[in-house]
């Protein structure tokens, strides 16, 4: 399907993590929650610089990706790959989403690049 060159990207909710939400040439764009002022003003950014583009889709390093574009991408992955013989849901894809909605609440916009583990503590030297 060919879109007109009118044609402007929408701004909507992810169910799963109720991000606002904005897809350019194939690639999720997350914005915040949905609905907020904030994400209003990223939605208009991405927007405003893909028109200025050329419309043409907008380069993301993989610095760039968020937890929430991760997650996002995870449960999609996870609505597949976990499935019964008869093709619906195991509760494991239930209890990642579930799991990762949480992540996203805290660490949502915060780079995936950044985020790990943190360091172990070393132990005391009792000598």
């Amino acid at each position: 399907m060919s879109w007109s060159s009118n044609h402007v990207p929408k701004y909507r909710k992810h169910r799963a993590s109720g991000q606002a939400i904005v897809t350019i040439r194939g690639r999720d764009h997350y914005l915040g929650p949905h609905g907020t002022k904030a994400s209003k003003v990223e939605y208009d950014r991405l927007i405003a610089e893909f028109l200025a583009n050329g419309r043409q889709a907008l380069h993301v390093t993989p610095h760039e990706l968020s937890i929430v574009e991760l997650a996002a991408r995870y449960v999609e992955y996870a609505k597949s790959y976990y499935r019964k013989n008869d093709g619906t849901l195991t509760t494991t894809s239930g209890s990642i989403v579930r799991d990762l909605q949480f992540l996203c609440e805290i660490y949502g916009k915060q780079p995936a690049i950044e985020f790990g583990p943190l360091p172990r503590a070393r132990k005391p030297n009792r000598w």
